[in-house]
C-alpha cells in the first residue's frame, strides 16, 4: 500500500512485478533472489537497538556478490540508524568487521569511520593488507594496530605512524613484527609502541 515499508521478503516480488523493471538491476538481484535473500519473512530491526553481541557470518554466503550484498545492508542499515538518533555523549556499541577485504572496497566504509564516532560507534575493520581498503578510508582512522606485514604495507603504516626520521626503522620493525606482537599507535601519539596478545 502506498505509504507503507514493504516487508524485506516483498521487496523483490514488488520489482519483479513492475511492467517496465530496469533490465541491469533485476539480473543482479536475481542472482541474489537465486541464494535466498530475499526470503527472509521477519521484520529486521537495527543492530544499534540491542545490547547483547551480534555475529553475523558473511564469509559463509556462497560467493563474492552476496558477501557484499550483505555487508551493504547491514552497513547501511546501522549508517541509517545512528543518524535517526542523532549524536550520542559516549560509544555505546562496537562494530567489529574482520576479514574486511571481503567487501573493503564499500564506498559507504570510509563513509561512516569519518562519521560513526559522533553517534556512539566504535568502528574496527581488520584485513591482510593495506591495499584492501580504499584510501579514503585512512585519514579517518584514529587507532592502528599493525601486525607482521610485507615491505609494500609495511612502508605504508610506518608512515602513517612513524616519525619522518623513522619510516625506515619501523618499516624494518613491521616486517619483522614476532608472531602475536603487534605495533600500536593512536592520535596524540609520536611514535607507536609494541603489544603483545595477553597469554
Amino acid at each position: 500500500a502506498r505509504g507503507e515499508t514493504p516487508p524485506f521478503g516483498a521487496f523483490f516480488d514488488i520489482l519483479k512485478a513492475d511492467p517496465k523493471p530496469d533490465r541491469g538491476l533485476m539480473t543482479r538481484l536475481s542472482e541474489l533472489a537465486d541464494y535466498e535473500m530475499f526470503d527472509g519473512t521477519a521484520d529486521f530491526h537495527s543492530l544499534l537497538d540491542g545490547t547483547s553481541p551480534t555475529i553475523i557470518q558473511i564469509h559463509c554466503s556462497p560467493n563474492e556478490l552476496l558477501q557484499r550484498a550483505f555487508a551493504t545492508f547491514v552497513l547501511h542499515n546501522i549508517y541509517q540508524t545512528m543518524f535517526q538518533r542523532g549524536p550520542q555523549g559516549k560509544i555505546t556499541h562496537a562494530i567489529i568487521f574482520d576479514e574486511a577485504h571481503r567487501a573493503a572496497k564499500l564506498k559507504l566504509i570510509p563513509t561512516m569511520a569519518k562519521e560513526c564516532r559522533k553517534y556512539g560507534l566504535a568502528f574496527v575493520v581488520a584485513s591482510q593488507e593495506v591495499r584492501d581498503f580504499d584510501p579514503s578510508l585512512f585519514p579517518a582512522i584514529a587507532s592502528y594496530l599493525a601486525l607482521r606485514a610485507h615491505e609494500t604495507d609495511a612502508k605504508h603504516l610506518a608512515n602513517i605512524m612513524a616519525p619522518s626520521d623513522k619510516v625506515k626503522l619501523y618499516t624494518d620493525r613491521i616486517k619483522q613484527m614476532s608472531k602475536f606482537k603487534a605495533w600500536f599507535h593512536s592520535e596524540g601519539m609520536f611514535s607507536p609502541v609494541s603489544v603483545a596478545l595477553s597469554s
